[in-house]
């Protein structure tokens, strides 16, 4: 249990020099694996609120209505109708500058979070998929194709992704944290080799023990969908643009710049 133990002990180091005295914390909340851990830690030091989007018989709301309950702590579906995702969606392309469909699909939860959440801080758990094997495609590369896609998709998110957060919390008056994105976090976790990370082949192998160390078990063994499916978001997006004959990306093009809803 080293490694996990080591990883455990940076994440309550990074979320108790952030939380710790504050009451004003909220946790972007999957109900899955990486933000589960994250309010579990940042229960040390404080009482997040957890705030899930989805439409109402979305994976993500069934899920975190059940994890929510096992952590003990408060929380808030947010429920989304077709119009609400629609209508979000030239708003959230101003903010970030991008007509990307899967880039916008897979940010409008933390846009919903950030302009319903009463809190100044939110937490979200991006970086984990990158940095302990996630992603399914992982499964399906070699060894050192697994190692240059992981290292080549943290890059992005570094790069790209963070700031496209920041700015969605920004425009709402917040500020974001990304536990897993710390610098230290990052040297730690690159420190393992990935066949560690991915213990016994298992994506995300090496931070379900991590859960475990927190007595998470049943939460251990979850598998999680991407935000844009477990919201029920990209669903929504792909029958409004089948309904009018348009590929996904003319839909969204269309939305933004046109007003065609």
């Amino acid at each position: 249990m080293a490694w996990e133990i080591e990883l455990l002990n940076s994440l309550q180091g990074i979320l108790g020099e952030n939380l710790r005295g504050r009451s004003d914390i909220a946790v972007s909340f999957s109900g899955g694996l990486d933000s589960s851990i994250l309010a579990a830690i940042a229960s040390e030091y404080c009482t997040p609120h957890l705030y899930t989007v989805g439409i109402e018989d979305s994976h993500d709301i069934s899920v975190a209505r059940i994890t929510s309950e096992k952590l003990g702590l408060p929380w808030e579906k947010i429920v989304l109708t077709e119009e609400d995702i629609i209508n979000a969606v030239p708003r959230l392309a101003a903010i970030i500058s991008d007509l990307n469909p899967l880039v916008l699909s897979y940010e409008l939860p933390l846009y919903f979070v950030a302009l319903n959440a009463k809190e100044s801080l939110l937490i979200n758990g991006q970086g984990a998929d990158e940095l302990f094997g996630g992603y399914k495609k992982y499964e399906l590369l070699s060894f050192d194709e697994r190692v240059k896609s992981m290292d080549e998709d943290l890059k992005k998110l570094l790069d790209k992704g963070m700031n496209l957060e920041r700015k969605i919390a920004a425009h709402f008056g917040k500020a974001i944290l990304h536990p897993f994105l710390n610098p230290q976090f990052i040297d730690l976790a690159r420190s393992i080799p990935v066949e560690e990370r991915m213990r016994g082949g298992i994506r995300k192998g090496l931070l379900r023990n991590v859960a475990r160390a927190l007595a998470l078990n049943e939460i251990a063994d979850y598998e999680k969908k991407a935000a844009q499916y477990g919201s029920g978001i990209m669903r929504v997006l792909k029958n409004a643009a089948r309904k009018r004959k348009l590929h996904l990306n003319e839909y969204v093009q269309q939305l933004v710049t046109l007003g065609d809803r």
